[in-house]
C-alpha cells in the first residue's frame, strides 16, 4: 500500500487568502451598511456614475447657496435691528423738538441740546454698526466706516463745513450779520433752505458726512435670483436726520428771538419726520428682501430634499441585507481563523506516540 504526501501548507495559505478576501470584503460592507450607500459608486453603477457625481455637484452648490444665505440673514437681522435703533432715536429727538416749541428758557434748551447730542451720537454708532468685521451701511464699501461723528472732540469735516458756510452766510448779508443770532426769520429760513439742505443732498455729503457707497451689497440667493441685502449711509433717511441734528444743536440754542426760533425748529421737525419716514422705508425693503431669501431657502430645501432621494435610490444599498451580509462575514472569518489555529496543532508527533 502506498501512502501519498499530505501538507497542511497548502491549507493554510487557503485559508489565509480567505481571512484576507473576507476582510476586505467586511471592511466594504461595513462601510455601507453605516453610510448606506455602495462603497465603490463607479464599480457598483458604472455607466450611471457621471449622473451620480453630476447630483452630488447639484447638491453641493445647493448647500452653498444655503450657507450664503445664512450669512445674509445675518446681515438682513442686523441691519433691521441697527435701523429700529436709528429710527427710536430719531424719535426721541422729534420729542426734544416738540418739548421746546414756543420755549424760551435757556435751562430748557441746554437740556433739548443735550438731549439732542446724545441721542445723535447713539444714532452715528448704529449706522456705523458692523457684522464680521464689515459695516453694515457702507453700501459695498464695507471695510470702510460710513458716517463721521459729527460731535467728533478732535473736530469733524462737517462741523467745519457748518461753521464756514455760516460765516459765509452771515457775511453776505446787507447789512452784514455779526453773528447768527441777529438773523430774521427769513434770513434763518433762506439760511436753512438755499445755503444748509444742499450741503446735505449733494456731493458735500461725502465729502463731510459719509464714505459709504449709493451701492449697496447684493447677495445670490438662488440659482438665478440676486436680491439687494444692505443699506447705506447716503440714504434720505440718514441725511435728514444729520440735517435736523444740525439745525437743533447749532441754531435753536444760541439766544434767537421767537419768530426766528420757530422758523428753525420747524425746518428741524419737518427734517426730522422726512428722515424716520425714510429710515421705515429702509427697513420695509430690508423686510422684503428677509421674505425672498426665506422663499429662497425653502426652494433650495426642496430642491435638495428631490436630488437626496433621487441619490439615495441611485447609490443606496439595501440596509438589512449590507447588515446580514456583514454578519455572515464576520462568521467566515472567525471560522477561518478556528480552523487556522487547529491547522496549526497538528503534528506528526501525536501519531507517534
Amino acid at each position: 500500500m502506498k501512502t501519498s504526501t499530505i501538507s497542511s501548507i497548502s491549507i493554510q495559505n487557503a485559508l489565509r487568502h480567505t481571512v484576507s478576501s473576507s476582510q476586505g470584503q467586511l471592511m466594504k460592507a461595513e462601510r455601507e451598511s453605516t453610510t448606506g450607500k455602495y462603497d465603490d459608486i463607479g464599480v457598483a453603477l458604472g455607466a450611471k456614475t457621471t449622473r451620480s457625481l453630476d447630483l452630488n455637484g447639484e447638491l453641493l452648490r445647493l448647500q452653498n447657496l444655503k450657507d450664503t444665505n445664512s450669512v445674509v440673514t445675518q446681515r438682513l437681522s442686523a441691519s433691521q435691528e441697527a435701523l429700529t435703533n436709528m429710527s427710536q432715536n430719531g424719535q426721541t429727538i422729534l420729542n426734544a423738538l416738540v418739548a421746546l416749541s414756543g420755549n424760551v428758557d435757556q435751562t430748557s434748551l441746554t437740556t433739548s441740546k443735550n438731549t439732542i447730542t446724545s441721542a445723535f451720537t447713539a444714532f452715528t454708532g448704529a449706522a456705523n454698526t458692523s457684522l464680521n468685521g464689515e459695516y453694515l451701511f457702507s453700501g459695498i464699501n464695507t471695510d470702510v466706516k460710513p458716517l463721521n461723528d459729527y460731535f467728533d472732540p478732535a473736530g469733524s469735516p462737517a462741523k467745519t463745513a457748518f461753521n464756514s458756510a455760516l460765516t459765509s452766510f452771515l457775511g453776505a448779508q446787507v447789512p452784514p450779520l455779526a453773528s447768527a443770532s441777529s438773523m430774521s426769520a427769513a434770513q434763518m429760513s433762506d439760511f436753512i433752505d438755499n445755503t444748509l439742505t444742499p450741503m446735505y443732498s449733494g456731493a458735500s455729503w461725502n465729502t463731510d458726512w459719509s464714505q459709504a457707497t449709493n451701492q449697496n451689497v447684493t447677495s445670490r440667493i438662488n440659482r438665478n435670483e440676486l436680491v439687494e441685502t444692505s443699506a447705506n449711509a447716503n440714504s434720505s433717511g440718514i441725511r435728514n436726520m444729520a440735517l435736523a441734528t444740525v439745525i437743533s444743536t447749532e441754531l435753536l440754542s444760541l439766544n434767537l428771538a421767537t419768530d426766528v426760533r420757530q422758523a428753525a425748529a420747524s425746518k428741524a421737525t419737518a427734517a426730522v419726520g422726512q428722515a424716520i419716514s425714510g429710515l421705515d422705508q429702509e427697513r420695509g425693503k430690508l423686510g422684503l428682501s428677509e421674505a425672498r431669501v426665506k422663499n429662497a431657502n425653502d426652494s433650495l430645501a426642496a430642491q435638495k430634499d428631490i436630488i437626496t432621494t433621487h441619490l439615495s435610490d441611485l447609490e443606496g444599498v439595501d440596509g438589512f441585507e449590507a447588515s446580514t451580509r456583514v454578519q455572515n462575514l464576520k462568521a467566515l472569518v472567525e471560522a477561518s481563523y478556528s480552523l487556522t489555529a487547529r491547522i496549526q496543532q497538528l503534528s506528526l508527533v501525536n501519531y507517534l506516540k
